[in-house]
């Protein structure tokens, strides 16, 4: 069996880290996760941060979360994760989609705002250049949620004459 080589290499790099809570997003990128796992396939959603003090040279922070696309079947055929109660359905009806036997096209919602709740994780990092494995911290989403405009209360005075 003949196998490829390639001189590319993963230059590790820190995740990023904010402060949890909950944040202002834009779906910026979706895409298919590279390794299958045992329970099925998942999609990861990039999410821009619209906050000015997560930007830098005029690009918004990206945090990542991930859902299922398809579940693996015992039979080890996929069937769809799309249900009316799955997570993948929630986190798609947060970006303004109205549940459909018609099926999902996730790139209608590139761009479309959430509230997402920000979490954070630990996880070993190696300097690269000391070579040195350390316990650092990281952000991810944990939830997506519709995103509500924060808009003044408009009291209206009822007139009467």
């Amino acid at each position: 069996m003949k196998l490829t080589s390639s001189d590319k290499v993963a230059v590790p790099q820190k995740r990023p880290y904010i402060k949890k809570g909950f944040y202002h997003a834009r779906l910026a990128e979706i895409r298919p996760k590279k390794n299958e796992s045992k329970y099925g396939k998942k999609i990861v959603l990039i999410f821009d941060i619209i906050d000015q003090r997560y930007q830098k040279n005029g690009k918004f922070l990206q945090l990542a979360t991930e859902v299922y696309s398809e579940y693996k079947q015992d039979d080890g055929s996929y069937r769809t994760a799309i249900t009316p109660n799955s997570n993948i359905t929630q986190v798609f009806m947060a970006l303004g989609w109205k549940f459909s036997n018609q099926g999902l096209d996730t790139n209608d919602f590139i761009g479309a705002e959430a509230e997402v709740l920000v979490e954070d994780y630990e996880y070993d990092y190696t300097d690269p250049a000391t070579n040195k494995t350390e316990k650092t911290k990281a952000s991810t989403i944990n939830d997506v949620n519709p995103w509500v405009d924060e808009q003044p209360d408009i009291v209206e005075e009822k007139i009467e004459g």
